[in-house]
């Protein structure tokens, strides 16, 4: 149940990584979080979105305190209680049906250290109706991250039937027989890593690989389909839907077309 009182507060139990979505879900564009801590002892975490309403989670109890603009956060609470709501009524089982409701396609992502790049595409994700499946938000059970990407898409009883890779400029390199001037972009080599298992495991038919800028592109890996973007994922949304649509998805032309916005 959701218990809204005095000064913009609200009741959550649950995940940090569920309140995230929730707020994806209301169309907010998340623009920075970050932990709360007192004295040194973590107590909660914030988030920031494009509006300039904040959202507060104290863990503990479960508080979630709203701030901002008048306007921008009475938007914001209105909007994330609905999906509040939601997730505590399906908290609770249900008598009359023991037949769970589908969930939304996962599409399993590897990427780098441009989060920015991230966001824009878990948001154009869960606009398409679909469900980013992150290995550092979903993992942990002490495994390594090379373990975790086995379980999770190296098995026969895998859910995970289509992945996507971001190749952003994280670092820059050369050949040892050039100079320093022959440097360029490069994904990080774990990221290079990832993506072989990625193809490997789902074959390259189902799997996209979208490129920001001038980043070099491996060349063992110049066959495949890239899609090419500058500043946002966005850019070139319609191609990663027909990608997707020829592995089987059925999207709604409506979300594609909010996505793409």
């Amino acid at each position: 149940m959701i218990e809204t009182c005095a000064g913009h507060k609200m009741e959550y139990r649950g995940t940090f990584e569920d309140l995230k979505n929730m707020v994806y879900k209301t169309d907010h564009e998340i623009t920075a979080e970050k932990a709360l801590y007192s004295q040194s002892i973590k107590i909660g975490h914030q988030i920031k979105v494009s509006t300039g309403a904040i959202v507060n989670w104290y863990e503990k109890k479960g508080t979630l305190q709203f701030q901002g603009g008048e306007i921008a956060k009475q938007k914001l609470e209105q909007d994330l209680a609905k999906y509040i709501e939601e997730k505590s009524q399906a908290s609770f089982p249900k008598t009359t049906s023991n037949v769970s409701p589908p969930s939304s396609p996962e599409i399993f992502i590897v990427h780098g250290h441009d989060h920015v790049a991230l966001e824009q595409l878990e948001l154009a994700l869960r606009r398409l109706g679909l469900e980013p499946y992150i290995l550092q938000n979903t993992s942990g059970n002490g495994l390594t991250l090379i373990e975790a990407l086995e379980r999770e898409i190296c098995t026969p009883t895998r859910s995970i039937k289509f992945g996507i890779v971001l190749l952003t400029p994280d670092d820059m390199g050369y050949a040892k027989s050039e100079s320093k001037t022959a440097e360029k972009p490069r994904a990080r080599q774990n990221v290079i890593l990832e993506m072989g298992m990625l193809i490997s495991a789902l074959s390259r038919q189902n799997v996209a690989i979208l490129i920001k800028q001038e980043v070099e592109i491996p060349s063992d890996l110049k066959g495949l389909r890239y899609i090419p973007f500058k500043n946002h994922v966005r850019e070139n949304i319609l191609e990663l839907a027909d990608l997707l649509a020829d592995a089987g998805f059925t999207l709604d032309a409506k979300k594609i077309a909010h996505a793409s916005r």
